[in-house]
């Protein structure tokens, strides 16, 4: 399965300190890996 990876470049999470982070800048480097956890608590 592939995905396309400029879908998610755009995209801005926060780090636990609450400094957003576009994904886009993170992978400009070198390559990351996105991980989606699903959590029933």
């Amino acid at each position: 399965m592939t995905f396309d990876t400029a879908a998610f470049a755009d995209l801005v999470l926060s780090d636990p300190e609450g400094v957003d982070h576009r994904l886009g800048g993170l992978w400009e480097t070198r390559p990351h890996v996105i991980l989606f956890l699903r959590h029933f608590g």
